[in-house]
């Protein structure tokens, strides 16, 4: 149970992609995971996973482009949205090719518009019929929009292609605290574990999406272990943090004092004891 942690690589941290993998696998790390470039080709995918099986360090997901979900959704003339389908299918294609079972795909990305669109459904569903095919699956994650989320879940409910992914970060902040797990936990597939200081203002803005270590803001992390354990979850811990912060912001500054290794490792230490609470 929970036999393998999993961070992903970037973090802010300056040092190139590939170093970082050697930087996890030091620490005590099992997998990686990384965000897919904005129209990026399969050459990047190709090295990481390569780099990875060498040292030992399979890849647990890759992240989907996310600037442009909205167009899925909004963009009736359909151009944008085209170029935001060619990412998720690129996406696709890469966990295809190079075995990878997970894609993590943003289910919106906007704080203003909370209306999903039937259109945006239907060339939802498209992505979810190549993904069957290519026997890859889809975890949507809780962002800005929980409503989408609810869409695309009670759309392709029946499809076990297609689950959550949970990013406890943004459930402090972007979900304004609401219980992510007791509405989608039962299609839990991916972990995104951070934390933050939950909203500091009115507003949802990115700025409070501080992805910090676990047990450096306000997430009740015991709560959050039994709130697992509860869903059935028994997969890959999967950690996604950043070692700078949002511009202007000063909650990550906890970690200025650490070299790259310092700090991966610190967050392999906050892995271990979250599975000691699971």
């Amino acid at each position: 149970m929970y036999e393998k942690l999993c961070l992903a690589i970037g973090m802010q941290l300056d040092v190139p992609l590939r170093e970082q993998l050697t930087l996890l696998k030091n620490a005590g790390f099992d997998a990686f995971a990384f965000d897919r470039e904005r129209n990026g080709t399969s050459d990047l995918t190709r090295e990481l996973v390569e780099e990875g099986r060498r040292l030992g360090l399979s890849c647990e997901y890759i992240h989907a482009p996310f600037y442009g979900m909205d167009d899925i959704f909004h963009d009736e003339d359909g151009d944008l949205a085209e170029k935001m389908l060619r990412d998720l299918y690129g996406t696709i294609d890469d966990c295809c090719t190079f075995g990878v079972k997970y894609a993590v795909i943003h289910a919106i990305i906007g704080m203003d518009n909370h209306n999903p669109t039937e259109l945006g459904l239907e060339r939802l569903q498209a992505v979810v019929d190549y993904a069957v095919k290519k026997e890859v699956f889809l975890a949507f994650e809780n962002t800005e929009g929980e409503e989408y989320l609810e869409a695309i879940i009670d759309r392709f409910a029946d499809v076990p292609n297609v689950g959550f992914c949970f990013d406890s970060g943004h459930e402090l902040c972007y979900n304004r605290g609401n219980d992510m797990l007791a509405r989608f936990g039962k299609k839990l597939m991916v972990t995104h574990l951070n934390d933050n200081v939950g909203m500091t203002g009115d507003e949802l803005t990115f700025l409070d999406d501080a992805h910090l270590l676990p047990f450096d803001g306000i997430a009740d992390w015991e709560a959050m272990a039994e709130r697992i354990r509860d869903c059935g979850y028994q997969g890959t811990l999967s950690f996604e943090v950043i070692s700078k912060g949002r511009p202007d912001r000063t909650e990550n500054h906890i970690y200025n004092h650490l070299t790259a290794q310092e700090y991966v490792s610190l967050a392999y230490e906050r892995a271990v004891r979250f599975r000691d609470l699971l």
